[in-house]
């Protein structure tokens, strides 16, 4: 677990060419549960976002879309970028086009992010249907770019 996320370590569930499935346990205390809405712990969203993300970057990495940087890919780090076709592209992401929390994640719950390819010829979109035990908690789409060189300024 890094300090920028309370998730820790992506579990791998599935990985093939149409998508892959992560799971992580929600987190039963920090700072993060106890001071989003105090009095009733829940994890944020954002943190299923990233999660999404995450499994996306996993699936490029295991499917030979991601220029490896050495990075352990369920660290929370950047680790492995998701990629084009052309392998060694990196790619970042560009917006999310969709996002809409369907119910709380308690403390302890375990979460699934399933994530789909939906633009495979490309491979830039991606859908995220996120779960626990009581159903689905997110749907969430997000679209990657080609990375761009950043230029230098004098």
């Amino acid at each position: 677990m890094s300090a920028a996320t309370p998730l820790g370590d992506l579990e791998l569930i599935r990985t093939g060419p149409s998508g892959a499935v992560t799971a992580f346990d929600a987190p039963v205390d920090g700072p993060v549960i106890a001071g989003h809405y105090p009095g009733f712990p829940v994890l944020p969203g954002v943190f299923l976002i990233e999660a999404a993300d995450r499994t996306v970057r996993q699936w490029a990495k295991d499917n030979g879309r991601a220029q490896d940087d050495g990075a352990d890919p369920g660290s929370g780090a950047d680790s492995g970028t998701a990629g084009t076709a052309d392998s060694g592209t990196e790619l970042e992401l560009a917006a999310m086009d969709r996002c809409r929390f369907h119910r709380p994640v308690y403390p302890g719950d375990r979460v699934l992010a399933d994530v789909s390819v939906v633009d495979n010829a490309a491979g830039l979109l991606f859908k995220a249907a996120v779960a626990t035990n009581r159903g689905k908690v997110a749907d969430i789409r997000l679209r990657y770019r080609a990375k761009q060189e950043e230029e230098e300024t004098p």
